[in-house]
């Protein structure tokens, strides 16, 4: 009997199996309804975009152009404060980190096509020469 009373006493401070029940199935729906907000396609493009330039910086005209598609697509989730804001940013490092790579690739090959061009047999065989002794 004194079990049937202190289970008694527990309802009545609030901790019924059917007030638990309903509090957890309150959390279930808030997490389900803060996971299913997913993230938009410009996040996800963005980020996919971003990536894609640093994979394609060999090719900086490609990496160029999917940096800057990515840089776009993933301010535009940011400033419209649409869901996906940690792709986006994502998104946004990859792509700048994509841009710097294409413009650091494009400077380099510049750089290097005019002194290849402008450079004599005779510093061609010095420019050799001291590799050689490097190593």
């Amino acid at each position: 009997m004194e079990d049937n009373g202190n289970f008694e006493k527990g309802r009545d401070d609030g901790f019924t199996q059917a007030n638990t029940y309903q509090n957890t199935q309150q959390n279930l729906a808030q997490m389900q309804s803060q996971s299913t907000e997913s993230a938009s396609g410009f996040a996800i493009a963005g980020m996919v975009c971003g990536i894609l330039s640093i994979v394609c910086c060999c090719a900086w005209y490609i990496s160029g152009i999917l940096g800057i598609l990515g840089l776009v697509f993933s301010i535009m989730v940011l400033v419209k404060k649409i869901p996906g804001r940690g792709l986006a940013i994502a998104g946004v490092i990859c792509a700048s980190i994509g841009i710097i790579l294409a413009i650091g690739l494009l400077v380099f090959a510049l750089s290097v096509d005019r002194g290849i061009s402008s450079m004599s047999p005779s510093e061609w065989r010095s420019l050799l020469d001291s590799i050689e002794s490097m190593e």
